[in-house]
């Protein structure tokens, strides 16, 4: 047996496999691609309407009397310390190649950095939810009243507070519907993406 032939072959043999290795990975990257750019579309303006909503509320903390103004700075506070936590997650995302680890390996972290930033904005509204028409009232009264002493002594405050609970529980049904409408084909799609690749 010759040598330099059997050397041509198995070069010839080992450049085709890159190639088509090459191709698969690229075939791949595009297809999960388009799944990474929606669901990060989907995120980055959720994380927009936070700042949509929180900054007209420091605003007017700016401007409210003394009481009212540590309400809306506590509120600010809440909306900022879970856009915080979210950010953090959702830098984990890659959209870009990543020569180090597999295509499935990259899937998997963007899903789960997707999968904590959903479950920490489901904390988040489990804990503020419950509480957001209360704050509402107080702030409503507050704005009214101008303190705390002449808020808390009026005789159907706590009464008010404890009807409009209830509306906390209406609040996080709405919010987890309307995240399962909107990131449920997705996930799913991702999920398959990643099953196909095992």
């Amino acid at each position: 047996m010759d040598l330099q032939q059997e050397w041509q072959q198995m070069s010839a043999e080992v450049l085709a496999a890159k190639q088509n290795e090459l191709v698969s990975k690229f075939n791949l990257d595009s297809q999960s691609k388009s799944l990474l750019q929606d669901l990060t579309f989907k995120l980055k303006w959720k994380l927009r309407w936070i700042r949509i909503i929180d900054l007209p509320i420091l605003a007017l903390a700016l401007f409210a009397e003394r009481d009212l103004k540590i309400v809306l700075i506590g509120v600010f506070v809440l909306y900022e310390i879970f856009r915080f936590f979210a950010v953090l997650q959702f830098r984990k995302i890659k959209t870009s190649i990543d020569f180090s680890s597999s295509t499935k390996q990259v899937l998997e972290g963007n899903l789960k950095a997707i999968t904590k930033i959903l479950s920490i904005e489901n904390l988040w509204g489990y804990v503020t939810a419950p509480i957001a028409a209360p704050i509402g009232l107080l702030c409503y009264q507050l704005a009214v009243h101008k303190t705390f002493d002449n808020v808390i002594t009026q005789s159907n405050f706590l009464t008010q507070v404890y009807i409009l609970i209830p509306v906390g529980i209406l609040i996080i049904i709405l919010g987890r519907l309307m995240n399962r409408s909107i990131f449920k084909k997705p996930i799913a799609d991702l999920k398959a993406k990643i099953q196909e690749l095992s």
